[in-house]
């Protein structure tokens, strides 16, 4: 774990991946709200509860980390970062916010 975090480019890269499959995952459950499942909605609650707060925080980790990163592929890490942050933390903190935070969400 040392070594991991150490490397900036395999962070950077393991926060992107990670995302993006969090995001997949999330779309996966949104397919499955359609059931009646008592236990399908318990899963999903408990998933989103997981999944919203590192959407959040992962982006933004892996953007720090990005401006460690050296040569040309910095640029890229950086401008993928940045759309995470602005299309997935983006929709995860309105999400979050509105499923905690406000009283008259669905």
């Amino acid at each position: 774990m040392k070594k991991f975090f150490r490397n900036p480019d395999k962070v950077t890269l393991t926060s992107l991946i990670a995302t993006v499959i969090v995001v997949a995952l999330l779309f996966v459950l949104l397919n499955f709200a359609v059931t009646d499942s008592i236990i399908i909605h318990t899963i999903g609650k408990i998933a989103f509860a997981v999944f919203l707060p590192f959407l959040i925080v992962n982006p933004v980790f892996g953007l720090i980390y990005s401006f460690f990163v050296k040569g040309k592929i910095k640029i890229l890490y950086i401008l993928l970062h940045l759309a995470c942050i602005c299309t997935v933390s983006l929709f995860a903190f309105t999400a979050f916010m509105f499923r905690y935070f406000v009283p008259f969400a669905p």
